[in-house]
């Protein structure tokens, strides 16, 4: 159980909602199993959230945000030269360790396609992956041209490459990965 000796409780609620919803999964996890989890009463769960589906956003928005900083520290700290494969690296290692991240990712997908009120956030965490990867590729193509669609493009191949490794384990995601490495190399050399 968490405690909410000088936390932020709206923090503390989507630490709960976190480890919750890593356990039991979206449809199967309650407002009274994360304030359980929370130490606090679902009344107060519905203070700083509408509903189950808003604390899934600000999640996920949450790990948005940290994917683009990590980004950005990538960016500050790994040689041009390597830039572009410690990128792919990181990124495919999310997930082999954090599956059950892209599991949530995908259900608010399906959410914000299914309720308008979700689009908006959706869309912030979509912007966010855009704009990590554009960071990235910003260090790497010294004069960027068409750099958002390409971030777009990197990112669905990341979102579908971790889908489909989701629904089929055996998919061989190195292999996959190296394939749009040497993609992602040949465009480099391209310029």
């Amino acid at each position: 159980m968490i405690l909410l000796r000088n936390q932020n409780k709206k923090q503390i609620i989507i630490e709960a909602a976190s480890k919750v919803l890593a356990e039991k999964g979206y449809e199967k996890a309650s407002i009274k199993d994360i304030a359980r989890e929370a130490g606090i009463t679902p009344g107060l769960v519905h203070y700083y959230f509408r509903n189950k589906e808003e604390i899934l956003s600000e999640l996920l928005l949450e790990a948005s945000n940290q994917y683009t900083r990590d980004m950005q520290t990538l960016k500050q700290t790994v040689p041009v030269g390597r830039l572009s494969h410690v990128a792919i690296r990181e990124t495919r290692d999310r997930v082999v360790k954090h599956p059950e991240w892209y599991k949530l990712r995908y259900e608010l997908f399906a959410i914000g396609l299914r309720n308008s009120s979700m689009t908006e956030g959706v869309n912030r965490i979509l912007e966010n992956g855009r704009n990590g990867i554009a960071g990235i590729l910003s260090s790497i193509f010294p004069e960027p041209e068409d750099l958002d669609v390409m971030a777009a493009i990197l990112l669905a191949c990341f979102d579908g490459l971790a889908l489909q490794k989701l629904l089929h384990p055996e998919l061989d995601l190195d292999k996959a990965y190296a394939v749009l490495e040497k993609w992602a190399l040949s465009l480099q050399d391209a310029r």
